[in-house]
């Protein structure tokens, strides 16, 4: 496991030892093959027709709702761009307030805090998932689209997300990571 530099001083990215790409990058890059998208949306076909759905507006052409998604994760890599830049000059919107606590089994932790960004459209189903290392520091750890209402009603994200989050905390810890500056060692 090693840590990308994404953006300088303020966001990270886990980079798995058997993954070619680090997190950050891996997300927008599933996020933006269309046939990837429409299989996922094809698998989980049973979400979409869930009450949580009904009530928003979205595309039922499973290749339709793909373009939908591509065309978000590239107004959320602009938005983080923005972000960077705003954090860099000490302005706001920074990333202290695009991310928001992940709670659930994490909401005691007072270090390494889990943390969840969405996308800048909304409705968005595009989450980042990252730790909280610093003020306006951040480790991405996963990208992944969420279809329910609430993390634990989509059993494969959560426990894909939770298994890279505890590997991480345990990786931080191991190495001493403690701040922002400890990440640039790495």
């Amino acid at each position: 496991m090693k840590i990308t530099e994404i953006y300088t001083d303020s966001l990270f990215a886990i980079h798995f030892d058997e993954k070619d790409q680090n997190e950050y990058e891996a997300a927008f890059s599933l996020w933006q093959d269309l046939d990837y998208l429409v299989d996922f949306f094809a698998a989980n076909s049973g979400l979409l027709e869930s009450e949580f759905w009904k009530s928003i507006p979205i595309p039922t052409d499973y290749e339709e709702l793909a373009q939908n998604v591509i065309n978000e994760s590239f107004d959320l890599q602009d938005y983080i761009q923005q972000i960077a830049e705003n954090t860099a000059n000490g302005a706001e919107p920074d990333f202290d307030s695009f991310f928001q606590d992940l709670g659930g089994k994490y909401k005691f932790l007072r270090q390494y805090i889990p943390q969840k960004a969405y996308g800048p459209n909304q409705p968005t189903m595009l989450r980042l998932y990252a730790i909280r290392i610093d003020a306006n520091c951040y480790l991405i750890v996963h990208g992944g689209i969420k279809l329910t209402k609430e993390i634990h009603d989509t059993p494969a994200l959560r426990d894909e997300l939770f298994g890279k989050i505890d590997n991480v905390l345990l990786f931080l810890k191991a190495n001493g990571i403690l701040e922002g500056e400890d990440l640039k060692e790495e």
